[in-house]
C-alpha cells in the first residue's frame, strides 16, 4: 500500500508539472518557462526519484493539455511554443544534475561516468554542426539539435537517477501503459467523445487548415478521389497506412493517442508493452496490439514483435549466435523494406537514397537544418518528380539519411555510440541475465534499422528517446545493484567475488 500511495503521489505530481506550464502560457511565456526551470531544479534537489516519471508523463501527455488549450490559438503554429515546455523541463533536470555532478556533490561509479562521457560525445558532435548551421537556418538547426540531443539527455538523466535510487519502474510502466491503452480504446470506440474531451475538434481543425495550404493537398484529392471534409475524414487512412494494402479498401480512423501523433503513439505503446511483457505482465501488452494495428505504425509493430521474440529466445540461450542472428534478421528486414519500397516509389526509400547521395557528395556534412522533414518546406515537395527520378535531391523521411546528410562522417560516429550501448547491454545480460538488458539490446538495434526508413524513429522523443530513457534506467539499476553487491562482498569476502565478474 505504501508503494502504491507513493506511485500515486509521483504520478499526480508529474501530471501537475506537465499541465501547469500550458496553463501558465496563457498568462505569459516567461512565467511558464520560469516555472519549468524552477520546478525542475527543485525536484532534482528535493525529490530526485520523481524525475523519470515526470519526464515520461510530460512526453506522453503534454500535447493533450496543449489540445485542451487550442481554442486560445488563432493558428496551428501558435501551439508550437506550448509544446516545448516538456523539453525545457527536461533541460532543467539535466542542467541541475550535471551541475551537481561536475561540482562533486554526487559521486558516480566509473561505469556510469564512462556512459555519460561516451554519450556526451553525441552532444559535442551535434553541437559543432549546430553552430555551423545557425547562420544558415536558425530554426532548422535548433530543431535538429533538440532532436539529436534529447535522447542523450533522457539517457543521462535516467541513468543518474536509477544509479542512486531504487525506482518502482515496473509499476510505473504498467500504470502509464494502462493509461495509454485506456486513452486508445476511448479514441477507438468513442472518437467524438474523445475529441470533445480534449478539444480535438479545434486542435485538428487548426492542423488541417495548415495542411490544406500545402501544394500536394488538392493534388492528392484529385489522385485518390478522397476529399477531406471534417476532422474525422482528416484522421482517416488505409489499413496500416500502407499502399501495399490499398486493394483491400479498408479505411480506419487512425489513432493519435494522448500525444496526438500516431507514429509516436505507436512507438510508445510498443516500447512500454515490451518493457512490461519482459517483466512478466502480458495482459496489457495483448490489449495494446489491436491499437497498434489501428495506429498503423508498422515500424512500431515490428519493433514489438522482434523485441518479444528476441527476449524469449534469450531466456534459453545467450551464446554468440544471438547478436549474430539479430543482425541477420535486421539486415533481411531492412532489405525487404528497401526492395518493396523501391518498387512502389515509397517516399522513405527515396529520401534515404537522397540522403546517402548527399553524404557521398559531401562527407563532411551540410550542417544541422540542411534537409529533413522539419526544416524543409515539406508540403511543397514534388513527390511525383522524385518518384520518376528514383531519389530525392535532399534528405527527407529517413533519419539515417538526414543524419548522414547533415553531419557527414560525424553521423557515423553517433550511430557507433548507439551500437556501443546495445553491445554493452548484451555483455551485461550475459553476466547478469536481467531481461531488461536483452530488451535494451534489441530495442536500440531495431530502432536504428527503423531509422533508415522513418525520420521519427530517431528524432521523435517517444521513439529512440524513450528507448534510451529505459536504457538509462536499466543501466542505472544494474550499476546500483552491482555496486551494492561489491560493497557487501568487501565487508564479508566470499570465494566467488563479484569483482571478478565486473
Amino acid at each position: 500500500m505504501r508503494r502504491l500511495l507513493d506511485l500515486f503521489f509521483l504520478a499526480t505530481l508529474a501530471f501537475v508539472i506537465t499541465g501547469a506550464p500550458v496553463l501558465l502560457h496563457q498568462v505569459g511565456q516567461p512565467l511558464a518557462i520560469a516555472f519549468c526551470l524552477t520546478t525542475a531544479c527543485f525536484i532534482v534537489i528535493y525529490c530526485e526519484r520523481a524525475v523519470p516519471i515526470v519526464v515520461l508523463v510530460s512526453l506522453l501527455f503534454q500535447t493533450m493539455f496543449v489540445a485542451m488549450a487550442s481554442p486560445y490559438a488563432e493558428q496551428f503554429s501558435d501551439l508550437d511554443a506550448a509544446k516545448a515546455y516538456n523539453f525545457i523541463t527536461t533541460v532543467g533536470f539535466w542542467l541541475t544534475m550535471m551541475a551537481r555532478l561536475v561540482l562533486g556533490w554526487d559521486r558516480v561509479s566509473p561505469f556510469v561516468l564512462r556512459m555519460i562521457l561516451a554519450t556526451s560525445c553525441i552532444l559535442g558532435l551535434a553541437g559543432i554542426f549546430f553552430l555551423l548551421g545557425l547562420p544558415l537556418d536558425f530554426r532548422g538547426s535548433t530543431i535538429y539539435m533538440r532532436n539529436i540531443g534529447l535522447p542523450v539527455l533522457l539517457f543521462q538523466i535516467c541513468l543518474l537517477v536509477a544509479s542512486r535510487h531504487e525506482l518502482a519502474m515496473r509499476q510505473t510502466a504498467v500504470l502509464l501503459l494502462a493509461l495509454m491503452v485506456a486513452c486508445g480504446y476511448v479514441e477507438l470506440l468513442a472518437i467524438r467523445t474523445w475529441l470533445d474531451f480534449t478539444n480535438g475538434w479545434t486542435y485538428w481543425g487548426l492542423a488541417s487548415a495548415a495542411m490544406r495550404q500545402g501544394a500536394d493537398f488538392d493534388r492528392d484529392a484529385r489522385a485518390t478521389g478522397i476529399v477531406v471534409g471534417d476532422t474525422i475524414d482528416f484522421l482517416t487512412t488505409g489499413l496500416l497506412n500502407s499502399s501495399l494494402l490499398g486493394d483491400l479498401h479498408i479505411r480506419v480512423v487512425r489513432l493519435q493517442g494522448p500525444n496526438f501523433h500516431p507514429i509516436s503513439f505507436g512507438y510508445a505503446l510498443a516500447i512500454f508493452s515490451a518493457f512490461v511483457a519482459v517483466h512478466g505482465r502480458f495482459l496489457l501488452p495483448l490489449a495494446a496490439i489491436p491499437l497498434l494495428l489501428v495506429v498503423g505504425a508498422k515500424g512500431a509493430l515490428a519493433l514489438l514483435l522482434l523485441a518479444l521474440a528476441y527476449c524469449l529466445v534469450s531466456r534459453f540461450y545467450q551464446g554468440i549466435l544471438m547478436p549474430i542472428g539479430l543482425a541477420v534478421v535486421l539486415v533481411l528486414y531492412a532489405a525487404f523494406i528497401f526492395y518493396t519500397g523501391l518498387q512502389i516509389g515509397d517516399f522513405h526509400v527515396l529520401g534515404l537514397i537522397g540522403g546517402i547521395r548527399g553524404f557521398l557528395g559531401n562527407p563532411a556534412g551540410h550542417t544541422l537544418g540542411a534537409g529533413g522533414n522539419l526544416s524543409t518546406n515539406f508540403a511543397g515537395i514534388d513527390w511525383s518528380k522524385y518518384q520518376h527520378e528514383g531519389a530525392t535531391d535532399i534528405a527527407v523521411e529517413s533519419a539515417a539519411g538526414v543524419l548522414l546528410y547533415q553531419m557527414g562522417v560525424a553521423g557515423i560516429a553517433v550511430i557507433a555510440i548507439y551500437l556501443w550501448l546495445a553491445r554493452t547491454a548484451w555483455r551485461l545480460f550475459r553476466n547478469l541475465h536481467a531481461p531488461a538488458l536483452a530488451l535494451t539490446t534489441v530495442l536500440i538495434a531495431t530502432m536504428l534499422v527503423n531509422g533508415l526508413f522513418q525520420e521519427e524513429a530517431w528524432f521523435a522523443p517517444l521513439a529512440l528517446g524513450l528507448i534510451l530513457a529505459f536504457a538509462g534506467l536499466t543501466f542505472g539499476a544494474v550499476d546500483r545493484r552491482v555496486v551494492s553487491l561489491i560493497q557487501d562482498a568487501k565487508r564479508s569476502p566470499a570465494p566467488n567475488s563479484l569483482a571478478a565478474m565486473t
